[in-house]
């Protein structure tokens, strides 16, 4: 099991105060030391790393779908709502021009 420089030195620290806190207790694992040296975790005691990038990609992964829909909702909802105000803006306009003259006469 490979562990970041941080994660050694915290699990340096607690070993150091618990040898500390306890003398009987530093003897024992200095016992266990010797007694199993290089030796790997068993499986079942290993932090699961690969299930846990697994589920922070997936958690990623959710967050850009959402934002990707969000995105394309206020777009179509911008879109429909844009020629809405524009045919009611130039609605009154037309009636306006219509109901003036022209200046090269009658059509």
């Amino acid at each position: 099991m490979s562990l970041s420089y941080r994660q050694q030195r915290q699990l340096c620290l607690i070993g150091a105060g618990l040898r500390r806190s306890d003398p009987h207790m530093g003897a024992m694992f200095g016992i266990f030391g010797r007694l199993y040296p290089g030796q790997d975790m068993p499986d079942w005691e290993q932090v699961a790393q690969g299930r846990l990038r697994r589920a922070a990609a997936w958690i990623v992964a959710a967050f850009a779908a959402m934002a990707v829909a969000i995105t394309v909702l206020l777009g179509k909802a911008v879109t429909l709502a844009a020629p809405r105000r524009r045919a009611r803006a130039q609605a009154p306009a037309a009636k306006r021009a219509g109901a003036r003259p022209r200046p090269d006469g009658p059509a």
